[in-house]
Formats: C-alpha cells, sequence, structure tokens
C-alpha cells in the first residue's frame, strides 16, 4: 500500500517539479522546488517507504542486496558560474537475486533518465526520508546476471559543504568559485546516484568536463584530455582501486601547485586556489616524508602513483582523506611567515592522520560505520606516530596524553557517552559518531596495544592490512591478526574497551604488609548511577617504583598483589607512561611520595602530567577533594614542559569559571598569576632564536593568559605592539594571539574595531584565524553581540563561525545563548545540516551554571529538536549538571585552600 501510494504522489507532483527544476540557477535544490514539489516531500515523509531492511547484525538499515555494484563509469559537467551540474553513471551490476526494482541511494538530484539491460525505467520514486530512489523497470533481472543501470540526471553546487558543493575565494576583488566534494559519512549520494555504503565497494572511472582555464582533479592521474569544440575539455582519469563511495572525490577550479616525489616514486602535489599569500612548502615536506614512513612501517607500497594535497577555501572538517586526493581546511594545509609553531604541530598532525587513513579506511575500510574508530582511532594514534618521528623535538606523546587521552576520558566519564562500537541507522546518528569516542578513546585503545605488544603490534598491523586489502573489516579481524603474530589472547585482553562504554577506576591502597596492596576496579562516572551495570575490565598496570619498574595484572573486581622488594619510605607511581586507559585513585601515601618527584623533576613529564589529570577528575567525581590538584599545581613551579602548564592553566581556568560568583574567584585568579608570572619573567615576551619548541609554545600560553587576566606587564608590551601593528610593522608570529587576545580582553571599541579591520585587510590565513579565535573576549557586553553578529556575516565563512563563537568571554557567554535563542530560526536555517553545529550549540551552554538557567535550556531544547546534535545536546546538558553538583561539593575546599596559601 505504501509503495502505491508513493507511485501515485510521484506520478502527479513529479511532472511539475521537473518544469521549476529546470528553471534554477544558483541555490539550493529545496529553494528551487515547486510548492507542490515539496508538499510532495513531506507527504513522502509521511508514508515513508522503509525501503531498507535490517543489516545481518540488526545494528543497521542498509540497502537490499539483491543487486550490489562492481564498477561505476561517472561522467559529470560541473558549472561553477551557475553552481549545477550535469551527470552520467553507468553503474556496473552483479544480479544477486531475480528483481525488477533497483534501490539506489540518491539526495538532492535530479534522474532524468534510467535504464538496464535495455529497458527503460517504468517508474522512478524517491523516498527522501531514507535518501533513496527506488527504480522500477518492466522486467525482472535474472540471478547471476551482470546488466548496467545507466542513469542521466543533474544536481546543484550546493553550499552545504558535504556532497558536491561550491566554494568561494577571491582574486582581486572578485569572487569566484571551485566545486570540490565531500562525502564522507553519507553524502556521496549528493553527486551521483550510487550504493552509499562502506562495504559496497566497486572501481571508479571518472570523467570531467570542464572550460578550458580550469583544472580538474580526481582520485587518480589524469590519462587523457580532450578538446571540445564549445571552449570545455574533458579530462578522463585512470581507474580507482576497489573502494568505497566516500572516499571518491573531485575538484574543479583555477589551481596552483608545488610538487616533489617520494622515495617510492609516489608524486606529490600540494594544491589551492590561485591568488593566495599561503604556500604550501611546509605541508610537501611533511607529505613527503610521511608517506615515506607509513610505505616503511606498514611494509605495503602506497597503492597510487599520486598523492594530491587540496587547501579547500570553505570546508566543513579539518580534512577528508580521499584515497588520493586528500582535502583540507586551507588553515591547516598552507602556512607563511605568519604561521605560527603551534598551527605547524597541528599542520603536521592532521597530514599523518590523512596519510595513514590511505592504508586504515581506504585500503582497509570497516564493514559499517559502528566500526568506525578502526577507521579514526587508527589514524590519529598513527597521525602523532608519524609526527613524532618526523620531528621528535616536539614532545608529540606528551600532548597525545593531554589531547587525546585527557580528552577521551572526559568524555567517557560521562552517562551520555557511548561505546566505541555503537549502532547506527540513521545519517544523523553515523554523523555524530565522528566525536571524541571514535577517534580519541580509539587511539587510546590502540596505545594500549602498542604499548603492551611492542614490535608484534607493528607486525600485527600488516599482516592485517595484507590478509584484507581491498575488503571490509570488523574488529574481530584486527584482533585476530595481532593475536596470529603475538601469540596472545588479545580479544581477552582489549575487548571491554571497545564493547562498554567508559572505563574503570584503579584503586590503590596498602595493606598492613609492607609492599602489599589492595587494587580494585569499578566504572568511573562523573555521576554514577544507583543500580548501573558495572562492567569488568581487564587492567594490565605498569607500575614505576623507586627500585623499579613492576607490572600487573587487574581482571577481576579487587585483588591482592605484591610489589618485590618494595621501599615503605620510597614512592610509586601506577600507570606508568600512562598508556592504560583508565584512571587511579591514589592512596594519600601515595600522592605525598610523589611530590618530591615533581618538584625535582624526575618524574616523568608524562606521569606528571598523569597525576594532575587524575586529580582534577577524582574531584569531579568527588573520590577526592579538589585541594590535592591544587596542591599538585602548587608543586609545580620548577616545571618546563608546555603541555604540563597548559594542562594547569586550562585546569585553574576552568575552575575559575566554575566557581566564578563565588566571592574568592578573584583571589582565584591571583593565585594563577602568582604562578605564572616567574614563568613569564623567565621565558620573556619575544622568541628566541634557536631555542627549544616547547619553550615557544610555553610562552606563548603563559602570556596570553596573563594578558586576558589583566597582567600590568603583558598588557602594556601587549598595546605596544598593537600599536607597531597598526602602523605595518610585523611582529612575530608567536606573538600575535598574546597581542589580539591581550588588547581585545582589555580593550573597548576602538580595538575591536581595529581587530576587525586588521582581519578584513588580511591576506593571511593564519592572521585572519588568530583574529577570529579571540573577537569575543571583550568584556563589553555591547561588542560581544557585535562579535556574534560578525561571525554570522558574508565576511566569516561558515565554517569559522563556530571559532567566533568559542571565543566569548566566559563571563558574557550568557547573552551568547540569549543572541542564539533570539537568532534560532535564522542559524538552525543555515547550520542544521552541519557537521559543526554542535560546536555553537556548546559554545552558548557552557555558561549556563545556574539550575534555573539549566531548566530553561532544557526547555529549549524539549521544544527545539536538532537531530544532527542530539548526543552533544545531552552531554552538554549532562556537563552543566556534573558542574553545579561539583561547585557544591569544592566551594569550601577551595575558599580554605586559598585562605591558607596567601
Amino acid at each position: 500500500m505504501k509503495k502505491f501510494l508513493i507511485a501515485i504522489l510521484f506520478n502527479y507532483y513529479y511532472p511539475k517539479f521537473r518544469h521549476h527544476y529546470n528553471q534554477y540557477k544558483e541555490s539550493q535544490l529545496a529553494e528551487y522546488c515547486s510548492k507542490d514539489y515539496n508538499r510532495y516531500l513531506k507527504m513522502c515523509s509521511k508514508v515513508h517507504t522503509n525501503f531498507l531492511v535490517e543489516g545481518k547484525n540488526g545494528d543497521r538499515l542498509v540497502l537490499p542486496s539483491k543487486v550490489v555494484p562492481s564498477r561505476y563509469q561517472l561522467h559529470l559537467s560541473p558549472d561553477v558560474v551557475k553552481f549545477v551540474f550535469d551527470g552520467q553513471v553507468d553503474i556496473d551490476l552483479r544480479v544477486v537475486e531475480e528483481t525488477n526494482v533497483i534501490v539506489i541511494h540518491c539526495l538532492d538530484i535530479d534522474i532524468k533518465h534510467a535504464e538496464v539491460a535495455g529497458q527503460v525505467a517504468s517508474n522512478i520514486a524517491f523516498d527522501t526520508h531514507d535518501e533513496v530512489a527506488i527504480i522500477t523497470f518492466p522486467a525482472a533481472l535474472a540471478k547471476g546476471s551482470t546488466p548496467t543501470l545507466k542513469i542521466t540526471y543533474s544536481g546543484i553546487l550546493n553550499d552545504k559543504l558535504k556532497g558536491f558543493y561550491r566554494s568561494k575565494y577571491v582574486v582581486n576583488g572578485e569572487d569566484r568559485y571551485i566545486g570540490t566534494t565531500q562525502f564522507e559519512a553519507t553524502d556521496a549520494r549528493r553527486a551521483f546516484p550510487c550504493f552509499d555504503e562502506p562495504s559496497l565497494k566497486a572501481v571508479f572511472d571518472i570523467k570531467i568536463t570542464v572550460p578550458n582555464h580550469l583544472t580538474a582533479l580526481s582520485n587518480m592521474r589524469d590519462t587523457e584530455t580532450k578538446d571540445n569544440s564549445n571552449g570545455t575539455k574533458t579530462v578522463s582519469f585512470g581507474q580507482t582501486p576497489v573502494m568505497s563511495t566516500y572516499l571518491v572525490a573531485f575538484v574543479v577550479g583555477e589551481l596552483s601547485y608545488v610538487e616533489g616525489v617520494t622515495k617510492g616514486g609516489v608524486r606529490t602535489r600540494i594544491y589551492q586556489v590561485i591568488g593566495k599569500a599561503d604556500t604550501g612548502d611546509f605541508a610537501l615536506d611533511v607529505a613527503i616524508r610521511a608517506l615515506d614512513f607509513f610505505c616503511e612501517y606498514f611494509q605495503i607500497p602506497f597503492p597510487m602513483d599520486k598523492c594530491d594535497h587540496i587547501a579547500i577555501p570553505d570546508f566543513s572538517f579539518g580534512a577528508m582523506e580521499n584515497w588520493g586526493l586528500i582535502t583540507y581546511r586551507e588553515t591547516i594545509l598552507l602556512t607563511s611567515p605568519a604561521t605560527a609553531l603551534r598551527t605547524k604541530k597541528t599542520i603536521a598532525s592532521v597530514i599523518g592522520h590523512e596519510l595513514a587513513h590511505q592504508w586504515f579506511g581506504n585500503l582497509v575500510t570497516m564493514e559499517w560505520w559502528s566500526q568506525l574508530w578502526l577507521n579514526e582511532g587508527f589514524a590519529t594514534f598513527m597521525g602523532d606516530l608519524v609526527t613524532n618521528h618526523l620531528f621528535p623535538e616536539w614532545g608529540v606523546w606528551l600532548d597525545f596524553a593531554n589531547m587525546y587521552r585527557n580528552g577521551a576520558l572526559g568524555l567517557d566519564a560521562m552517562e551520555n557517552s557511548h561505546p566505541i562500537e555503537v549502532p547506527v541507522y540513521s545519517s544523523s546518528q553515523i554523523n555524530e559518531i565522528f566525536d571524541a569516542i571514535s577517534y580519541n578513546k580509539g587511539a587510546c585503545v590502540i596505545m594500549m596495544l602498542a604499548s603492551r605488544y611492542g614490535e608484534n603490534f607493528r607486525l600485527g598491523l600488516t599482516h592485517y592490512l595484507n590478509k584484507f586489502s581491498y575488503q571490509n573489516t570488523n574488529t574481530e579481524d584486527l584482533w585476530d591478526s595481532i593475536a596470529h603474530i603475538a601469540k596472545s589472547n588479545v580479544k581477552e585482553f582489549i575487548d571491554s574497551y571497545t564493547k562498554y562504554s567508559g572505563y574503570p577506576v584503579i584503586t590503590f591502597r596498602p595493606t598492613s604488609t609492607p609492599g602489599q596492596f589492595e587494587l580494585s576496579q569499578k566504572q568511573f562516572r562523573f555521576a554514577p548511577k544507583e543500580g548501573a551495570v558495572d562492567p569488568l575490565w581487564n587492567c594490565y598496570i605498569k607500575v614505576q617504583t623507586d627500585n623499579g619498574e613492576h607490572e600487573l595484572v587487574l581482571s577481576e573486581k579487587s585483588t591482592v598483589v605484591t610489589i618485590p622488594n618494595f621501599n615503605a619510605n620510597g614512592w610509586m607511581k601506577p600507570n606508568f607512561g600512562q598508556a592504560g586507559y583508565y584512571r587511579i585513585a591514589y592512596d594519600e601515601s601515595i600522592i605525598k611520595s610523589l611530590l618530591p618527584q615533581i618538584q625535582s623533576m624526575k618524574l616523568p613529564a608524562v606521569d606528571r602530567l598523569g597525576l594532575l589529570s587524575d586529580s582534577v577528575s577524582l574531584s569531579k567525581a568527588g573520590q577526592l577533594p579538589i585541594t590535592a590538584f591544587l596542591d599538585l599545581a602548587a608543586a609545580s613551579t620548577a616545571e618546563t614542559e608546555f603541555t604540563i602548564w597548559s594542562y594547569i592553566i586550562d585546569s585553574l581556568t576552568r575552575l575559575s569559571q566554575i566557581v566564578e560568583r563565588c566571592p574568592f574567584n578573584s583571589e582565584l585568579n591571583n593565585f594563577l598569576v602568582k604562578l605564572l608570572t616567574p614563568v613569564s619573567k623567565k621565558l620573556g615576551f619575544d622568541p628566541i632564536q634557536g631555542e627549544a619548541p616547547g619553550n615557544v609554545l610555553l610562552r606563548e600560553k603563559v602570556n596570553t593568559r596573563l594578558g586576558v587576566l589583566g597582567q600590568a606587564d603583558i598588557v602594556a608590551e601587549s598595546r605596544k605592539r598593537f600599536e607597531q601593528l597598526k602602523s605595518g610593522q610585523s611582529i612575530p608570529s608567536d606573538v600575535r594571539s598574546v597581542v589580539f587576545a591581550t588588547v581585545i580582553a582589555n580593550g573597548g571599541e576602538n580595538e575591536y574595531n581595529q581587530l576587525v579591520e586588521f582581519y578584513k585587510a588580511s591576506k593571511d590565513n593564519s592572521e585572519r584565524q588568530a583574529v577570529l579565535q579571540v573577537i569575543g573576549q571583550s568584556s563589553v557586553e555591547s561588542l560581544v553581540a557585535k562579535a556574534l553578529d560578525f561571525s554570522l556575516s558574508t565576511d566569516v565563512r561558515s565554517q569559522d563561525t563556530f571559532i567566533v563563537w568559542l571565543s566569548v568571554n566566559h563571563k558574557l557567554r550568557d547573552h551568547s545563548w540569549k543572541y542564539f535563542v533570539q537568532n534560532f530560526d535564522d542559524i538552525y536555517k543555515k547550520f542544521q545540516e552541519s557537521g559543526l553545529f554542535h560546536r555553537m550549540i556548546s559554545a552558548t551552554m557552557t555558561a549556563t551554571l545556574t539550575p534555573e538557567k539549566l531548566k530553561v535550556v532544557e526547555q529549549f531544547f524539549e521544544q527545539h529538536s536538532i537531530p544532527i546534535a542530539e548526543r552533544s545536546i545531552k552531554q552538554d546538558l549532562e556537563s552543566i549538571y556534573d558542574n553545579n553538583r561539583w561547585l557544591a561539593a569544592i566551594e569550601s575546599q577551595v575558599n580554605q585552600w586559598l585562605q591558607s596559601h596567601k
């Protein structure tokens, strides 16, 4: 009945839609649809056809498996002036089960004609809920036959930063556009009708017809260029390896490049649109050396003869690993003399991440999106592995512990976390799991494996990649490969970390017997629910004492262990090296024994960081007074590591925000100023040639925080440098963020306007980003309102709007919430499909500390459903609850500690 109703609706409304569709020129599909067709779309959603079927594991909805693709021949003709494209796709099929209906993914494109095996389609219907076209033919296709499905269609170069979309750049004051793609996770269907699931791999033969002056790129090298009679050319590309649709890519536009070749002969280019001051030289060096590293590490050559990296002006995420044509934000690929070291570290790490994907994700692909971590967790770990190899002086693994480990542990301590492997059905659910669990926790699980199995880990990866090349896998396949090499039960060791949400907190308590300790584990939650299931994890624990290293095993809820030759007057550090994905609840005596090791810097940096991180989280969970962290921070005056100071600064800043309404808040800020001032005086204001990279980063971090807090010396020096900048003089790139943050935080309308003008006049992406990162820091409410207006203007790319929102002064973020509510309809219309929307929402909610305001926020989201951000909104609300509870617990603790440390 549903199919019949759809057919009736389609036959009535589709001819009217086709007439109106042909009138469009520049905007999104929905804006050019007739009112009748919009009514048809609404009716379709009400009579949802359910043409998708449940997957074999019951954790997904997929296309019917009656036909499967083996080869696509795709010919596209984009018009980057009118923002439209025509397409022809011929798909070689294998018929698994006799059928006369082909269900294929299709979204925001108009199928003009479809035929298969000489039959013209008798009906084409669309299910917009499931994003499919249902193509019916007069006669059934025989089982075992291999017909070719031929589809002619057209579509729009949209402005949604997904599918086949347009991206604007400016040359000599003139707006110009390129056409580019972003298909992961489920948006190849916006560019061509396809079987848009990771396991439905095929080869692709791609042709693109463009005006003669434009460059066309795709996954493979161009093999032929044919000049046409109408001022266009048709560029043909070599056949791709067998791969998933989400990895297909093409770009058309006015492009320039720099080029090099790897040791293995792979041509490597860094592309960008013309007219940019930035260059790809740094990225080229990193890309070539990183590709060589991975070829040697995996002992598997890169399967293509070229690898292009291209900077896209408008790009939703950081980068995308399209096989052989990797796309990036401009700020994460291009550099200039104004590029800070902090940005170069990010560029190197992201390039490493995307190149790791060429093996993990592209060569071997997860079977379904529930296994996304196999792609992203590995690429995150491998990205830092290669960055550390290329730049050992950068302290990459310490950054890993802070950024990825602490980030994952923070999110994973919430009830609204999710397991690494989680069932996902719809596109919105799939997009939501591109989060800190899939990336960061996934990377931490890999870190545990690498730490435990060493060289056998690497050999296991090579075995896995060789065995499953050009195929799809699940997590168990990886465990089996490592186990095959390591001769160990990997699944038993690691499975609990992928199957369960959360992680354990391990308690160490000395017994009355010297050297004997009682170990116990329970799930760590900031606010545990009564009666909640408490999973059991297998925990391998490295313990360092003053007389050696020991390995302990905790595979039960509790056990008693003995550390040989333990010195009762010595010290011990559980989870030595911080490779274990768990928290340690330290006995007070253990913490006291470690304070001298911290003060003398004898304890390794990653373990000093681990102590600080555990103490903050245990306090938030009510398992340790916050004074333990404050004691550790106060004991860190001799600290020299940037990453550790960064954690201390960020944690004390967050703590200040939590106790913002308390009368002693200014005293807490004074403590931070007192802690940082000696560091600032030692490092000075300007970089010193030849100094350690950590000092460059530490100076920037410390002076920025002091400047925002109004420390007189930093404010005066920043104003002096700002005047130099206004007069046309340059300032060091690693000083720029200090100056910008300080003058906006301590200035008024003049400083705000001058920064905005500097942003508009600059052609350097690094400088423009530096402005966006601080423009909302003003303490003047009207200037914050101007910053939010500015973020939604045409001066700021939609991909960067959230950066401005995150910059808003915490004391005035309540204003950003009001602004969000007042402008919700316009904001939702612009960002509802953006993968960055949840970041804007989070930025507005973080100031909601009082229970009264929290209730208002909850009511708002009960009335306004935002599917693409559903999980993140729940996490933000939970975080606010946790912070309110934490405030009640620590208010008197912080006050008393501050009074005793004046």
